[in-house]
C-alpha cells in the first residue's frame, strides 16, 4: 500500500510540474504575446497570488483573551535576511517579465534563463571559496556556449516561420535585461544557500511567502508603468465567461487579457506546488533530470506547437548544448559531494 501510495504522489508531481509548468510556458507566451510591455501587471499578478496561496500555510492557531484566532507564526529565519532576497527576487522578476517588451521569443527566454551556471560559479568561487571539477568547468562552458548560440539564432531572419523585423538595438536591451537577471538571481541565490547553511533547509515555506509579501510595496515604484499597463490590458478585445452567450445572467465579458493571465497565474501555482514536492522526494540529479526534461517540453510546445516553426538547427543546438551541460554540472557536483564523504569513511 505504501509503494502505491509513493508511486501516485509522485504521479501527481509529474503531472504538476510538466502539466503546470509546460502550462505556464504557453500561458506567459499568449500573455506577452498579446501585451508583450506588460511586465509589471503580470508580475503584480503573480506575487499577489502567491502569497495569497502561500500565506495559508503560515498560519496557526493562538488565543487572544480567551478567543481562537488565526495568526501569521513567528519565522525561524531573521526577517532582516528575506530583506535582501525580496529586493533581489523583485529585480529578477521585473528584468525577466520586461524583456518581452523587446522582442525576446519564448524559446529563447526558456533557453537563457537556464544560463545562470556561470554567474553562479563565478560568486560561488569569489564570494564563497568554492572548488568545482574539471567537469562541472566544461558543462559551464558548454552551457554559456549554448546559451550564445541560442540568443544569436533567434536575432538571425528565419525561413520557418514569418518574418518579424524588429531593431537590433531592441533585442540587445531584452538580452541585456535577462543578462542582468541571471546577475541578480546569481545573488539571490547565493544569499538564500548561506541562509539555508545557517539556519537550515526548512524554512523553504517561509522564503517562498516572505519574498512574495515583501515584494508587494515595491510595486509603488512601478505604479505610472502599471496603470498605463492596466489601461492597455482593459482595451484588449472582450471575451465571454459563461455558458452562453445569448444567456446574459449566466456569464459576462471581460477584456481577453485577463483570462490569459488568470491561466498564467494559475499555472505557475500548479508549477510551484510540484518542483517544491519534488525538491522534497528526490536527489538533486534527479530534480535536475526531470526539470531539463521539463524545459525541453515547453521549448517544443513554444517552437512546434504554438508558433508552427520547426526552429533553427542553431537553436536546437544551443539548447541542447544547455541540456547536456546542465545534467553534467549536476552530476559533477554529486561527485564532489561524494569524494569527501568517501574520505572520511576511510
Amino acid at each position: 500500500m505504501r509503494g502505491r501510495a509513493n508511486l501516485y504522489d509522485f504521479g501527481v508531481i509529474l503531472l504538476l510540474i510538466f502539466g503546470g509548468c509546460c502550462s505556464n510556458a504557453l500561458t506567459l507566451e499568449l500573455t506577452t504575446r498579446q501585451l508583450p510591455a506588460s511586465g509589471t501587471l503580470l508580475t503584480l499578478a503573480q506575487f499577489l497570488a502567491t502569497t495569497l496561496i502561500a500565506l495559508f500555510g503560515e498560519l496557526e492557531r493562538r488565543s487572544v483573551y480567551g478567543w481562537p484566532v488565526l495568526w501569521i507564526r513567528k519565522p525561524g529565519v531573521p526577517l532582516r535576511r528575506w530583506l535582501v532576497q525580496v529586493v533581489l527576487y523583485f529585480i529578477t522578476s521585473i528584468l525577466n517579465n520586461e524583456a518581452f517588451a523587446f522582442h525576446i521569443p519564448m524559446s529563447v527566454h526558456i533557453v537563457f534563463r537556464s544560463g545562470g551556471m556561470l554567474v553562479n560559479m563565478i560568486l560561488g568561487y569569489t564570494v564563497s571559496g568554492k572548488r568545482y571539477s574539471l567537469l562541472q568547468l566544461a558543462s559551464v562552458m558548454l552551457v554559456t556556449l549554448g546559451v550564445i548560440v541560442a540568443t544569436l539564432s533567434a536575432a538571425m531572419p528565419s525561413a520557418s516561420g514569418p518574418q518579424t523585423h524588429h531593431p537590433m538595438s531592441d533585442y540587445m536591451t531584452g538580452v541585456t535585461l535577462l543578462s542582468l537577471a541571471l546577475l541578480t538571481s546569481g545573488c539571490m541565490g547565493l544569499f538564500q544557500e548561506q541562509t539555508y547553511a545557517k539556519y537550515g533547509r526548512d524554512h523553504w515555506h517561509e522564503a517562498l511567502f516572505y519574498s512574495h509579501l515583501f515584494s508587494l510595496p515595491l510595486f509603488v515604484l512601478q505604479l505610472k508603468s502599471l496603470r498605463q499597463q492596466i489601461t492597455n490590458a482593459n482595451q484588449t478585445p472582450p471575451e465571454w465567461i459563461g455558458m452562453c452567450k445569448s444567456c446574459e445572467a449566466l456569464g459576462f465579458y471581460i477584456p481577453s487579457y485577463y483570462t490569459k493571465l488568470a491561466l498564467n497565474v494559475f499555472t505557475q501555482l500548479l508549477c510551484i506546488n510540484g518542483v517544491n514536492r519534488l525538491t522534497s522526494r528526490v536527489s538533486s540529479l534527479s530534480v535536475s533530470l526531470i526539470l531539463v526534461v521539463r524545459k525541453a517540453v515547453s521549448l517544443l510546445v513554444s517552437v512546434v506547437l504554438l508558433n508552427h516553426q520547426t526552429g533553427s538547427i542553431s537553436l536546437w543546438s544551443g539548447a541542447a548544448a544547455v541540456l547536456v551541460g546542465t545534467l553534467g554540472y549536476t552530476y559533477g557536483g554529486l561527485q564532489n559531494s561524494v569524494r569527501p564523504a568517501k574520505a572520511k569513511r576511510t
